[in-house]
C-alpha cells in the first residue's frame, strides 16, 4: 500500500512504478480468499449467501462513506460539468464497474489520469468482479471434480496470463483494466496454500524466499521504464515477489515476516483498505486546488492526512460494522447497503438531470466554467483511423461550398479544435479544402508515437500519398501542438520510448524532411505555430478566480513560451525556404509580454491549450491577417 501512495503522491525519485503495489495487493487478496474458501468447502460450511454478505460487510461501509464524502466535497468545490462527471464516477465505483468505465475513458499512465477523482477504484472493481465469479467456479470444481481443484486454478491462471501477454501490446488499456487479463495475479495468490502445504522447506529456504520476495518487488520499482508494456511479463516481478513473501511466512516466522509484523507496519496493513480509498481523492482535490503550488511539502501533508482519515474510517465505520458492533444482523445490513445503492443512483440522476446543480454558483461563474464544453464536435468522420483516403470525395470538406478542394488542412487535435476557424478562413477566401486529423499525431512523415501501434506513421504516410496523387491540392496547412517532441513521445518505433533528447532530434529531422517533401511536390506550405496555452484549465481557473474575486494568474510569459518551443522555432527557421507562410497564435495573444488566455473577455481555450469553438472568427481573422502580411513582405522583396 505504501508503494501505491508514494507513487500517487510523487514523493521520491524512483517511485514511478509504485503502482505495482496494486499487483501485490491482488496476490494477497487471492491468497486470503482461496484459503478461506478451500477450508469452508472442505468442511462443508461454505454458503454463497454468507460469502457475499461477508464481502458486503467487509467492503461496502468504508466505500460508501468515502464516496459520500467525495460527493459532498464535489458539491462544494466542483463546477457543474465536473460535478456531473464525478457523480458518474461515484455510480461506477459503487456498482464495481469503475474498471470498465475508466477503460473506455482514461489512460492510467498520464493522459488525463491525474485529474480523475475516483480512478483508483478500478482495482476494487476488478477484485469484486473476481469475487463474484470465483467462488462459483471453486464450488463447481469442488463438487464435481474435486481431485482437479488446484489444476483448475492453475489452468485459469495460465489462460488469464496468456490473454495478458496476447493483448498487452494490441489492447493495452483493456489489458490493464479488465478482469480476464488481471485474474492471473489473484490466482497466483490462490496457489500459495497448495505450495505451502506440499513443499517442505527448511528455515534457510524460507529466509531466502522472504529476501527474494522483497528483492523482486524492489526490482520491479527501480527497473520499470515507461516503454514497458504493463502488466505483460513485467508484472511477474511484483507478483512473484508477493508470492514469495506470503510463502516464506506459512511455515514459521522469518526475518522478513517478523519485520512485516512490526506494529507500525501491521497497523498500515490494518487500515490499508480505507487508506487506499481516501488517498487518491485527497490527492486529486489538493492538486486541483493548488495547481503549480502543489509542492512536495503539500504532497507530504496530504500523504499524512490520508493516514489520519483512513484511521478514522477504520475505527469509526469499518471495524464497528465488520465486527458486528453495528448492524449485527444480516437483514439490517442488507437494508443499509440497498439504501446506500439507492441513494447513489438518486444523487447521480439528480446531478445529471440538473446539469450539475448550477444554482450552487453565480450565473457568471457558471457561464465562464461552461466554456469547458465550448469545443468542436467530435468530427469522427474527419478523423483518420486507418481508412483509405481515396476517393477524395469521401473526405471532410471545409471552406466555400460548391468549390473544388484545392487546400488540405491536417494535423493533430489542435487541428480538430480549430476546424471551424480553418473553414471560415477558407470560405472568406472563396476557396475550399479537405480536412483530416488524428489525435496526438503531429503532421510529420516517417515517425511513430510511442504506444500508438503505428497509427501516426500510417496517418502521415497516407496523407503524403494523397497529396502526391492530387496535384490540384496545391496548398497544405500543417497544424499541431508540436509538443510531442519535447514530451518524449516521438519515436522510430511505436514500441520504443526515446529519451527527450532523442525525441527532439528526431523531430528536427522529420520536420525538415516533411516540409522539403511537400516543397518537392510543388505545394504551398503553411505551418501553424504552437498556441501559447495556459498553466491550467482556462475556464475552470477563470471561474474559480471570478468566484473568489481574485486574478487567475495562469498566463504564460512570452519569453517562457519561446523558450519552451525553442526546438520548434529553430526547425522552422532552418527550413524557412521550404515554408511559404506561418500562422502565429503567439503574435495574436502575446502582445504584452504575457500570453492572454481570453479573447474578448471569454476563455480562449476549453482546457489549457485547445482553442474554443466560439473563438473561430478570431482565429480566422488572424489567419487572414497573417496571410496578407506574408504576401506583402513577399511582394516587397520581389524586383
Amino acid at each position: 500500500m505504501l508503494l501505491v501512495l508514494v507513487f500517487h503522491f510523487d514523493l521520491v525519485a524512483g517511485s514511478k512504478a509504485g503502482f505495482i503495489g496494486v499487483d501485490v495487493f491482488f496476490v494477497i487478496s487471492g491468497f486470503l480468499i482461496t484459503s478461506i474458501l478451500k477450508r469452508q468447502l472442505d468442511d462443508g460450511t461454505f454458503r454463497i449467501p454468507a460469502f457475499y454478505l461477508g464481502r458486503v460487510r467487509r467492503l461496502a461501509p468504508a466505500l460508501i462513506a468515502v464516496l459520500i464524502t467525495v460527493w459532498i466535497a464535489g458539491a462544494v468545490l466542483l463546477f457543474p460539468q465536473d460535478f456531473v462527471e464525478l457523480s458518474k464516477q461515484v455510480l461506477a465505483s459503487q456498482f464495481y464497474v469503475a474498471n470498465i468505465y475508466y477503460w473506455r475513458s482514461v489512460n492510467y499512465f498520464g493522459l488525463g489520469g491525474d485529474d480523475v477523482f475516483l480512478l483508483h477504484t478500478w482495482s476494487l472493481a476488478v477484485e469484486e468482479q473476481f469475487y463474484l465469479l470465483y467462488p462459483l467456479m471453486l464450488m463447481g470444481v469442488h463438487r464435481y471434480a474435486r481431485k482437479y481443484f488446484w489444476h483448475a486454478i492453475a489452468l485459469a491462471l495460465a489462460i488469464s496470463f496468456a490473454l495478458n501477454i496476447a493483448f498487452v501490446a494490441r489492447k493495452p488499456e483493456a489489458t490493464f483494466y479488465l478482469l480476464p487479463t488481471r485474474a492471473w495475479e489473484l490466482l497466483a495468490g490462490a496457489l500459495i496454500p497448495l505450495l505451502a502445504s506440499n513443499w517442505r522447506r527448511s528455515r534457510g529456504v524460507d529466509e531466502v524466499l522472504g529476501l527474494a520476495g522483497m528483492a523482486l518487488i524492489v526490482a520491479g520499482v527501480v527497473s520499470y521504464r515507461p516503454d514497458f508494456r504493463f502488466p505483460g511479463f513485467f508484472a511477474l516481478l511484483p507478483v512473484a515477489g508477493a508470492a514469495c513473501l506470503l510463502l516464506c511466512g506459512t511455515n514459521r516466522p522469518t526475518g522478513v515476516s517478523r519485520f512485516l509484523a512490526l506494529t507500525p507496519i501491521a497497523y498500515v496493513g490494518k487500515i490499508s483498505y480505507p487508506l487506499y480509498l481516501v488517498h487518491w481523492p485527497i490527492n486529486v482535490f489538493a492538486h486541483r486546488s493548488l495547481g503549480e503550488e502543489y509542492t512536495l511539502a503539500w504532497r507530504l501533508s496530504m500523504f499524512g492526512l490520508s493516514f489520519v482519515l483512513a484511521a478514522a474510517v477504520t475505527h469509526l465505520i469499518e471495524d464497528p460494522i465488520r465486527h458486528k458492533r453495528w448492524l449485527r444482523l444480516d437483514k439490517p445490513l442488507l437494508g443499509a447497503y440497498a439504501a446506500g445503492l439507492a441513494m447513489t443512483v438518486l444523487l447521480v440522476f439528480l446531478v445529471a438531470g440538473s446539469d450539475g446543480i448550477p444554482q450552487r454558483f453565480p450565473a457568471e461563474v457558471n457561464r465562464i466554467a461552461s466554456y469547458v464544453n465550448d469545443r468542436s464536435p467530435p468530427l469522427t468522420e474527419c478523423e483518420f483511423h486507418g481508412q483509405a483516403l481515396e476517393p477524395i470525395g469521401s473526405l471532410c470538406k471545409i471552406g466555400a461550398s460548391g468549390k473544388p478542394p484545392t487546400w488540405l488542412v491536417y494535423g493533430d487535435s489542435h487541428a480538430w479544435a480549430a476546424h471551424d476557424a480553418f473553414s471560415q478562413w477558407l470560405a472568406k477566401k472563396g476557396v475550399a479544402g479537405l480536412f483530416i486529423y488524428r489525435h496526438a499525431c503531429p503532421p510529420l512523415t516517417g515517425l511513430h508515437l510511442f504506444g500508438d501501434k503505428g497509427g501516426c506513421f500510417g496517418f502521415n504516410a497516407s496523407v503524403t500519398d494523397l497529396l502526391a496523387a492530387h496535384p490540384e491540392l496545391g496548398s497544405v496547412v500543417l497544424v499541431s501542438t508540436w509538443r510531442q517532441a519535447a514530451e518524449g513521445f516521438l519515436s522510430t518505433s511505436s514500441d520504443r520510448r526515446l529519451s527527450t533528447k532523442e525525441s527532439l532530434a528526431l523531430f528536427d529531422v522529420r520536420f525538415s524532411e516533411t516540409v522539403k517533401g511537400l516543397h518537392r511536390l510543388g505545394k504551398f506550405v503553411i505551418v501553424w505555430e504552437p498556441v501559447p496555452g495556459a498553466r491550467g484549465s482556462v475556464p475552470l481557473a477563470l471561474a474559480s478566480a471570478s468566484l473568489e474575486h481574485r486574478p487567475a494568474n495562469i498566463e504564460i510569459g512570452r519569453d517562457q513560451y519561446r523558450a519552451e518551443n525553442d526546438f520548434f522555432f529553430a526547425a522552422l527557421q532552418k527550413n524557412r525556404r521550404f515554408i511559404d507562410a506561418t500562422f502565429s497564435p503567439s503574435e495574436a495573444l502575446c502582445t504584452s509580454g504575457r500570453c492572454a488566455v481570453t479573447i474578448n473577455g471569454n476563455p480562449a481555450y476549453f482546457d489549457n491549450s485547445h482553442v474554443t469553438l466560439s473563438s473561430a472568427p478570431f482565429w480566422a481573422e488572424m489567419m487572414r491577417r497573417d496571410e496578407q502580411q506574408t504576401k506583402a513582405a513577399r511582394d516587397e522583396h520581389q524586383p
